[in-house]
């Protein structure tokens, strides 16, 4: 482990794509494993079900932050000695994750009390068996991150998910009901670990350091209340809903996140991932720092808009074609979550480099602003069902993507106007495409997967168009970087 691995990011669009693309294309080989399975377990399984394990699932996300100890996050942001921080890190993950499985061994029955259903105790009991095993490859799946080695870390992650989709599925068809939910990630979480293992040379060893363990627990402590409070504001309204609507409004309103969350949320986060390292890379640098926030942020807002636009428009049809109607309430849920989505895609950035820089205090204070708002708003909401938490989503997505920026203003000196003005292009874009495609489809309802593939590529070529005329310039720099990007040089 060297730092010679690292070089110094001469030309970021091109290193920030290339990084990107081989990050993706694990995320798309992955997502459309999850998604797959997930159409074929809506029709085996029962939306009480899918809110059954809903339930266990918000448990667990809390339970894996304070298990891997924010270690990975510390890991790819070191700078020197590498050999004991990634030692530290391994004793640290491996200690914290088994003892995370025994506190959820213990809290399951309070668990399943809170949410009312008793069925929860023994899920999440085997479910938490994810922790010590994911554990395992932490260390090894972040050394690959920091050395940018993402086509090297397709093979584990995408090993992952279809290890998850397959045993889920044979599960499901073989009458396991709402356990092939849980074994299946049990089985994801097994493989990848042990092909992370075989594919990595690091192996720990005993050269520990107590100063760079601190250093490491210090850092992995800010981190983990980042990732404590991101959890809660994006997990609220999971909570409030399997709280107060109950486990069958929680299993439409999780079919219902699925998909933008799948495409949108989860390109941010391979994005923050490629991101995270190129970034840290430039930590004393604040010219470095901008330009490599507003060269994500050009190509964030060219994905995330028209696609927010298009999952919003065409939500009734996908949901009656892969789900079947019997999933129907989910549709107007599926249409807000996109579009908050959408909007809250403008403030990732700002936490990437707040991490990178070794900041992650200012996220910490900022989500004790955001989080008893979102609550607050959500809470209210949920007197309209499930239509009116998503409908509160929008709303509290518009309100922190707005104190968003004036923090990034504050603390990094980006000013929100140049922020909306590389925003503008993709946005005017995506509206443009939107109204004529929703016109197009009242002529031509989408009623089968022809059709609509038909309206998706049209909507594709509409975008395309209309961002052209409106910025050539975006388009004309998005080629040449892409061009640049698939070079031999």
């Amino acid at each position: 482990m060297n730092s010679s691995l690292n070089p110094p990011p001469k030309n970021l669009p091109v290193l920030a794509i290339r990084g990107t693309l081989w990050a993706y294309l694990s995320f798309i080989f992955g997502k459309v494993l999850t998604f797959a399975s997930t159409v074929i377990l809506a029709r085996l399984l029962a939306p009480e079900q899918f809110g059954v394990v809903g339930y266990c699932l918000i448990a667990l996300q809390y339970l894996e932050i304070l298990s891997d100890f924010a270690m990975d996050g510390a890991l790819v942001a070191r700078r020197d000695k590498l050999e004991e921080a990634a030692n530290a890190a391994f004793v640290i993950n491996l200690a914290s994750s088994l003892l995370m499985f025994g506190a959820a061994w213990v809290a399951a029955p309070y668990i399943a009390g809170f949410f009312q259903e008793s069925a929860v105790t023994d899920l999440l009991r085997a479910l938490v068996l994810t922790l010590p095993i994911s554990a395992l490859a932490i260390v090894p799946g972040a050394l690959l991150r920091r050395e940018m080695r993402f086509k090297l870390k397709f093979i584990p992650d995408v090993s992952r998910s279809l290890a998850k989709g397959l045993f889920s599925i044979v599960l499901a068809w073989q009458g396991f009901g709402v356990w092939s939910l849980v074994w299946g990630p049990v089985a994801g979480e097994t493989v990848s670990a042990l092909i992370t293992w075989l594919l990595v040379r690091w192996r720990p060893t005993f050269k520990f350091d107590s100063q760079v363990t601190r250093e490491m627990m210090g850092i992995g402590f800010h981190l983990i209340l980042v990732g404590i409070m991101g959890a809660l504001l994006a997990n609220v309204d999971y909570l409030i809903v399997g709280k107060v609507l109950g486990a069958a409004a929680l299993g439409f309103y999780v079919l219902a996140y699925r998909i933008p969350e799948l495409i949108i949320s989860n390109t941010l986060r391979v994005i923050g991932g490629v991101a995270l390292p190129l970034v840290a890379r430039s930590q004393t640098d604040l010219r470095s720092l901008h330009r490599v926030f507003f060269a994500y942020l050009r190509y964030i807002a060219l994905f995330a808009f028209p696609v927010s636009v298009g999952l919003a428009l065409t939500a009734p049809p996908f949901i009656r074609i892969f789900y079947t109607v019997k999933w129907e309430p989910a549709i107007a849920v599926m249409q807000s979550i996109a579009v908050a989505i959408g909007i809250g895609s403008m403030g990732f950035l700002p936490g990437v480099i707040y991490k990178a820089i070794n900041r992650p205090d200012v996220l910490n204070r900022f989500s004790l602003i955001k989080l008893p708002v979102t609550i607050g708003i959500l809470w209210y909401c949920t007197r309209w069902g499930i239509n009116g938490v998503a409908v509160g989503q929008i709303l509290v997505a518009a309100l922190n993507l707005t104190l968003t920026l004036l923090l990034a203003y504050w603390v990094i000196k980006i000013h929100p106007y140049e922020v909306l003005k590389t925003a503008l292009p993709a946005l005017g874009s995506s509206l443009i495409m939107g109204g004529m495609i929703a016109g197009g489809m009242l002529l031509l309802n989408p009623s089968n997967v022809l059709v609509l593939a038909f309206w998706v590529a049209s909507g594709a070529a509409v975008y395309v168009a209309a961002l052209t005329v409106t910025s050539r310039d975006t388009v004309t720099q998005a080629i040449t970087v892409l061009r640049a990007t698939f070079s031999r040089s």
